[in-house]
């Protein structure tokens, strides 16, 4: 049977042709239904060539799975598909497995998180909501941690006596979740929610621009960070120490050109944005886990230098 190709020009018959001058690898196809999941390309070149049979890997698994792994075969190898395929693949998986994470979902169809994120607002309408996103490593995570702990806090007040399942249970979280949320009751603490799970939902809320969760106009951040650079470096506390002022040219300098950046986008070959998308996304987690280090810091009432290990000491 013909493949649900990702492809939305269809079959090339220039690369047919190409491929038709090669030595053919096997192509992969459903067990079950016979559908040819990855390798239309070849089965149409042993076709042209006179060929009766072709090589064949099977694959195992449910229907639904068939796209997801068509897409993710594509992407890794033979002709590669265009950035509109990956997109609206991308949107073709949202709509069918809802619950996938951005992530997930970027490394099937080779997009970055951010990108897919894009796709799963700008369809918002189209996907269905899940309560649960399961990530890259296959484990499933509410999309509210932090509710969810609250849910679990209440019902353990509630019910002081209950055992980590019924706690879980309650709440929809994981056992080691229930225990550590209980300890954080028997040692008085008020607050279920760590703090780098408020922090996420305090940005999450700051980047809501027009309810639907798209981030806020790149001029407005722009401006934001020029007016809190300019505050840094009229505290005294960074004027006037050596560390302070290099803390200072390190930000000016590590600050983003994202105009610059637009301008080069036109300079990057459609076989490279995957890679140069992968880079940024790396170098925004970079930031963000720094970020964070900062954000629990302040929530544990140290400093940076408090909070630095001393030396000898194992991060």
């Amino acid at each position: 049977m013909p493949a649900d190709s990702p492809r939305l020009g269809g079959i090339s018959q220039e690369h047919v042709e190409v491929l038709a001058q090669r030595d053919i690898e096997p192509i992969l196809v459903h067990r079950d239904t016979r559908y040819v999941v990855d390798g239309m390309h070849r089965l149409k070149a042993a076709r042209l060539r006179g060929e009766e049979t072709i090589p064949v890997r099977y694959l195992d698994g449910p229907v639904s799975e068939i796209f997801l792994r068509a897409v993710e075969a594509n992407v890794t190898h033979g002709l590669p598909l265009t950035l509109k395929d990956r997109k609206a693949a991308a949107g073709r998986i949202l709509a069918s497995h809802p619950d996938l994470s951005d992530r997930a979902v970027a490394r099937i169809t080779g997009l970055s998180p951010k990108t897919v994120g894009a796709v799963r607002r700008a369809s918002s309408e189209d996907v269905p909501q899940s309560e649960v996103r399961v990530g890259a490593d296959g484990r499933s995570r509410p999309l509210d941690a932090a509710r969810r702990r609250e849910a679990a806090r209440a019902f353990l007040a509630e019910c002081p006596g209950a055992t980590l399942h019924q706690i879980a249970a309650s709440a929809g979280v994981s056992i080691s979740t229930a225990c550590e949320i209980r300890q954080r009751v028997r040692r008085g603490e008020q607050d279920p929610v760590p703090t780098r799970l408020r922090v996420t939902r305090r940005r999450r809320d700051r980047n809501r621009a027009d309810g639907t969760g798209a981030p806020a106009p790149d001029r407005s951040a722009r401006t934001a960070r020029a007016q809190r650079i300019e505050t840094l470096a009229k505290d005294p506390s960074l004027r006037f120490t050596e560390s302070g002022r290099a803390l200072l040219r390190w930000l000016n300098e590590h600050a983003p050109d994202l105009e610059a950046g637009r301008q080069l986008m036109a300079a990057v070959p459609p076989h490279c944005a995957v890679a140069v998308a992968d880079l940024a996304d790396s170098y925004a987690r970079e930031w963000q886990r720094f970020a964070s280090a900062l954000d629990e810091a302040v929530g544990d009432g140290k400093g940076p230098e408090q909070s630095r290990p001393s030396p000898g000491t194992a991060s």
